[in-house]
């Protein structure tokens, strides 16, 4: 056999969407589900079967999650509608005055002129006619969208929290953006106890954090001002330093990249100074989130191109790493292999790509603590040597952070530029492996 599956355009649509195991469309389709509240799961063997050479007809309510989840009609999916010929007298199926039913009629012209799908509900249409992934997530900011009515406790909104803030470090970019729309709107509804409230508005500032920052890797500051804003809400709620420090991070980063660069200083400078007194070698999460906070504001400096001020916010962010192992406490990755990485990411603000490829010998890529910044890592030192007119190294580099994280490669718009811009420069093609770099990345070759 082959081992080819029976049903391709299933599968293709399937992996288009990063769901690359039978298991985890399983789990998507679930989220998809409850998105669109409707009350459908559906196991890895129907999964299966749905990519078999005999796929069947899926039921109503699994064809709306699948249209919704999938993007595209079923009938694209290798699906074969069922066909209920339109009969006469000859023992056909028309009404008893011999007329056509006017469902039947409907429903075979709209298979006729390209299985037209009709929406059932105001978030499967939206679903359906959304190009830009980041919309629904857009929608629940901007209230679009409806909060949950019956949310889920403060115990699953914590798990939740956790794993988005995992696919956002392993640069699971496509499947974060689908399910964190659903956490937004579990915790916006108002809960019973003052203890209740408090254990969601922790939940808030993280989930809103990775939302900013998902944003921030689509290059839409304003939607991450507004989630950043939402996080520092709840973190000023709970008047926890911690939690104010973590918001001023991400408030920092989305500031500073609408263009507010001074402001974007002062938001970090201010949030550290809130927390600094609690840090201590004995209070490894504070000086994590401390030390982060520090390395966004050298940065919102050096945009700033005040270099004076990001050297010394990064060498307080380098005395504070002295006190901390290599970790990702937090959700930060702080320490100090990425105290260098940022020393790379400032020099390149800074104009001097030389000075950040002298840093980058000193980083020891294998410690950093997520996919994410390793990832991040090769991508400034592609943009480094792009600078100096080294393509093919840049390329080399640009592959090596592909295969830490494909998603940070091929969905980034600021890496996508850079693939465009090497393209332009290897006009001859001397360098055939960035021709199949940009094919996977969808830049035009």
């Amino acid at each position: 056999m082959s081992g080819r599956p029976g049903n391709p355009l299933f599968v293709r649509a399937r992996i288009a969407r990063g769901l690359h195991t039978q298991e985890e469309f399983a789990e998507e389709f679930e989220a998809a589900a409850r998105r669109l509240g409707l009350q459908v799961t559906v196991s890895v063997r129907q999964v299966r079967r749905w990519e078999s050479g005999r796929p069947g007809w899926p039921h109503p309510p699994a064809r709306t999650v699948l249209q919704a989840l999938l993007l595209c009609p079923v009938e694209e999916l290798g699906f074969s509608r069922p066909v209920r010929g339109v009969r006469g007298a000859d023992g056909g199926r028309a009404s008893q005055d011999g007329r056509v039913k006017r469902r039947d009629f409907v429903t075979c012209s709209l298979a006729a002129i390209g299985a037209v799908s009709v929406p059932t509900s105001p978030d499967e249409f939206l679903a359906e006619t959304m190009s830009d992934p980041l919309d629904r997530l857009r929608n629940v900011l901007t209230g679009a969208v409806a909060c949950a009515i019956d949310p889920s406790a403060p115990e699953a909104l914590v798990r939740a929290s956790a794993s988005a803030k995992r696919q956002m470090q392993q640069c699971r970019y496509s499947q974060l953006a689908r399910n964190l729309p659903g956490l937004l709107l579990e915790i916006e509804p108002v809960r019973g106890s003052a203890e209740e409230r408090r254990r969601v508005d922790h939940v808030a500032v993280e989930a809103y954090h990775v939302a900013a920052s998902l944003f921030l890797k689509h290059d839409d500051a304003p939607s991450a001002w507004i989630a950043a804003e939402r996080a520092m809400t709840a973190a000023r709620r709970i008047g926890d330093p911690r939690a104010i420090a973590s918001a001023s991070r991400i408030l920092t980063h989305a500031v500073t990249a609408v263009g507010h660069c001074r402001q974007g200083v002062g938001v970090a400078v201010r949030g550290a100074d809130e927390i600094s007194g609690d840090v201590t070698r004995s209070a490894p999460d504070t000086v994590a989130v401390f030390g982060a906070l520090l390395l966004r504001g050298a940065w919102a400096a050096a945009v700033a191109d005040d270099r004076d001020t990001a050297e010394t916010l990064l060498d307080e962010a380098g005395r504070a790493a002295e006190l901390t192992e290599e970790s990702n406490r937090q959700g930060t990755a702080f320490g100090p292999n990425n105290v260098l990485l940022h020393r790379v990411s400032l020099a390149l603000t800074l104009g001097d790509a030389g000075r950040a490829l002298q840093e980058a010998r000193r980083v020891k890529v294998g410690t950093l603590a997520v996919a994410e910044r390793r990832a991040v890592f090769w991508t400034d030192v592609a943009r480094a040597l792009h600078a100096c007119g080294r393509t093919e190294k840049a390329t080399a580099a640009l592959l090596a952070a592909e295969e830490e994280a494909p998603e940070e490669v091929r969905s980034r718009p600021v890496v996508r530029e850079l693939i465009g811009d090497l393209l332009v420069r290897d006009r001859g093609g001397r360098v055939p492996v960035l021709r199949s770099l940009a094919a996977r990345a969808r830049v035009a070759v």
